[in-house]
């Protein structure tokens, strides 16, 4: 009996990353994942051009090697993407600048060449002298033209192949036209224009290594992060430390991490206290305390001493390499901001075409001399470089600079969304407040003092794993000595029991201590928080009132995303006492307590559905189903693995007023893009009377078109600059305030 076509198994899939060779422009990027496309079994792809980096979603079916020849048709080489990501780009700026030394040197000579004709008397010269001069002009132009300007003509070529013309046709087109011409000239009499030809040539090709250098600077905080990890690990094999490659790390392992050196892997601390540098992973500029059970992350640096350590996730699962993975999809994807400008670009290359002919035949009739000037400037000046350029610098900046800040994007349309929310809607444990318990007062009830009753309740509850039992042992006071205890028994769901001092001790719920107190618990209950209550036979000795701390940026993070003008709501699953605490501490008026994961999603897509934008924070597992639902979703690092895998941003900065950053940073963003936008079009605008006019010069032109795409890539990078408040980072004034109350809660 055959198989049932509609139950066979889907084949299985993969992704593959490559480093691509010659990516310049939004062109590039269109025809390779056009290319890509037609190919059976590639499911989706991306090219990210500020990396260089092609994604592809595909069926194992599918070979890297398919997928290459694929890419190389398209006239581009795609290789293994390399440990040292930014040599690709290294060796593409050094042919740039030898192709760019070409042009700069023939341009010198030539001009020397050309300027005794543009001095002459008309007639003055002898006809052969000046043909000489021609021929040397000629000669000097023939290495531009075949060697500078080589990678221009290939571009142009592959994309009319493609049927995908780009911003090289038109420049092609003037280069290959002003060249023919000057041929003629040579040899049959008439203008030449060597000259311009080598200057255009020139101010192109430098505009546009300054425009990569520039390009290049948006992706430093992901190449930083591939250089984290440290090419050594001490991997503890009994008694010997034994050199090892961090690759070949497996969970269970233990390492050794010496002062200076990076963490290999994500690792929990085993033996020895520390501190490491989390900053380029976490977005906290000062070091972080790290002792015994702490969790060290890969690529973090050991400031003070050395400790041991056992490693927790295998090479390629820890958080570096799915920051790094993350950051590479994400800049990889594409908003309506970038396909929006990619489509006008390529729509507007057969415009420019098209007007460059007709400026050309109008030209015929009034000037014959000047129309082949005019075609050339019009192709030129109207290369719509800053047009491609505006949205995809912008965007990979913005995503570096939130990485800078401690958020990693994992999605390209996570910026765009962003930047237009109105609804912020909160989870409250572990993402309004610390999630850990903390002791708020103590209250005595009988012969004890309060130091002696956390002494004594911190030495039953030392043992056990309970939230409240680790809040007591935090709290124990500094010095004294802590009673003998002995025949320690636990009930589940109640407390404990022990001898301490010859008297029998429970510290658990009031009912439990109530047994062996012989009368009712005398302090009030709040449900709003929980208590814990210590008894011994016959007698009242203590009662603990805890609380979930509300994190210390909560107050400025509401008060700042109000000022941004984005609405507060808390949605928690979290009883409504405690919910209410929270709310009217925060000021939050909106608020929904009791809340299950369904009905916290039928919530959002009902606030969505009212025309909100919404942008959810959440950190645990049941946070998972409405992140997914929400328009923006936002987890914390320190959450649950599942909240994160449905999120679009993952806030790794240990203060919650990075999610205020990045909406502010989202929003400059969209600004930019409009500037960018709006600039490339206004320049165009501007210059292509001019040159159809015959005001403007090919080299003229070529200088203007070079300056439009750096001044776009120059705005962009404005994005990079770290706002500080104060002279300190805003991000860091968070942390230190959270680590003074932790310091204060400890004691």
């Amino acid at each position: 009996m055959s198989a049932d076509p509609a139950q066979a198994p889907a084949p299985a899939s993969t992704e593959t990353i490559f480093d691509v060779e010659g990516v310049s422009c939004a062109a590039c990027v269109t025809r390779i994942e056009s290319a890509l496309s037609r190919l059976p079994g590639v499911a989706e792809s991306s090219v990210n051009l500020a990396g260089r980096r092609v994604r592809i979603a595909h069926t194992t079916s599918t070979s890297r090697e398919q997928l290459a020849a694929v890419i190389a048709r398209a006239g581009y080489r795609a290789r293994a993407p390399g440990r040292d990501p930014k040599s690709l780009r290294r060796a593409e700026e050094r042919r740039a600048l030898f192709r760019l030394s070409v042009a700069g040197f023939a341009m010198m000579q030539i001009m020397m060449f050309a300027f005794p004709v543009y001095v002459d008397r008309e007639g003055a010269m002898p006809w052969d002298i000046e043909r000489l001069l021609n021929i040397a002009s000629l000669v000097l132009t023939v290495p531009v033209l075949l060697f500078s300007s080589g990678p221009i003509f290939r571009a142009a070529w592959h994309g009319i192949a493609a049927g995908q013309p780009g911003m090289d046709v038109p420049v092609a087109l003037g280069i290959g036209v002003s060249f023919l011409a000057s041929l003629h000239g040579t040899w049959g009499g008439g203008e030449v224009y060597y000259d311009s030809i080598a200057m255009f040539v020139f101010f192109l090709l430098c505009g546009r290594y300054f425009e990569a250098r520039a390009l290049s600077g948006t992706v430093d905080a992901a190449d930083s992060l591939a250089q984290l990890l440290p090419r050594r690990a001490w991997k503890l094999a009994g008694e010997e430390r034994v050199e090892t490659d961090p690759s070949v790390l497996a969970p269970g392992d233990l390492v050794s991490i010496p002062a200076g050196d990076a963490a290999p892997a994500d690792a929990s601390v085993v033996s020895g206290e520390t501190e490491f540098d989390e900053s380029l992973l976490t977005g906290e500029t000062y070091p972080v305390q790290k002792s015994p059970g702490d969790k060290v992350l890969a690529g973090s640096v050991n400031l003070a001493s050395p400790v041991t350590a056992r490693v927790d996730r295998a090479p390629g699962e820890s958080m570096l390499d799915v920051i790094r993975r993350q950051m590479d999809r994400a800049a990889s994807q594409k908003p309506r901001w970038s396909l929006l400008a990619d489509r006008i670009a390529s729509r507007f290359v057969i415009v420019v075409v098209a007007l460059a002919g007709l400026g050309a035949l109008a030209w015929w009739w009034i000037d014959p001399s000047r129309a082949l000037w005019v075609a050339v400037s019009t192709l030129v000046v109207t290369c719509p470089c800053a047009l491609s350029l505006a949205t995809p610098v912008a965007l990979t900046a913005c995503v570096n600079a939130l990485s800078r800040l401690g958020i990693l994007v994992t999605s390209g349309r996570a910026i765009e969304a962003l930047a237009s929310v109105t609804h912020l809607v909160f989870d409250k444990t572990g993402t309004l407040t610390t999630g850990r318990m903390h002791l708020r007062a103590v209250e005595v009830l009988g012969d004890l003092d309060r130091a002696a009753c956390l002494r004594l309740a911190a030495s039953l509850e030392s043992a056990l794993s309970h939230p409240i039992a680790h809040a007591l042992v935090k709290a124990r006071p500094a010095g004294g000595s802590s009673p003998a205890v002995t025949d320690m028994r636990t009930v589940a769901g109640a407390g404990v029991q022990a001898l301490a001092g010859g008297r029998e001790i429970r510290v658990g719920s009031a009912g439990y201590c109530a047994e062996i107190a012989g009368s009712p618990f005398p302090c009030p209950t709040d449900s709003s928080e929980p208590i814990a209550a210590m008894a011994a036979r016959g007698a009242w000795l203590a009662a603990f009132h805890f609380e979930d701390a509300l994190r210390p940026e909560s107050h400025e993070l509401v008060a700042r995303v109000r000022a941004a003008g984005c609405e507060v709501l808390l949605l928690s699953g979290d009883r409504a006492p405690v919910v209410d605490r929270v709310g009217r501490e925060l000021g939050i008026d909106a608020r929904i307590a009791g809340a299950n994961p369904e009905q916290k999603a039928r919530r959002v897509e009902e606030l969505a559905a009212g025309g909100a934008v919404v942008a959810m924070i959440g950190d645990g597992i049941n946070d998972a189903p409405v992140l997914a639902r929400a328009q923006i979703s936002i987890a914390l690092a320190s959450g649950a693995a599942l909240a994160q895998s449905q999120a679009d941003l993952v806030v790794a900065n240990p203060s919650l007023l990075a999610i205020v950053e990045a909406i502010e940073l989202s929003r400059r963003t969209r600004r930019v893009i409009r500037q960018n936008i709006a600039w490339a079009i206004a320049y165009n605008a501007l210059a292509l009377p001019l040159a159809l006019g015959g005001y403007l010069t090919p080299w003229l032109a070529s200088l203007g078109m070079s300056l439009s795409s750096i001044l776009v890539v120059a705005n962009a990078l404005r994005l990079l600059r770290t706002r500080t408040e104060g002279g300190v980072p805003r991000r860091s004034r968070a942390s230190a305030v959270s680590r003074a109350q932790t310091r204060e809660q400890g004691t």
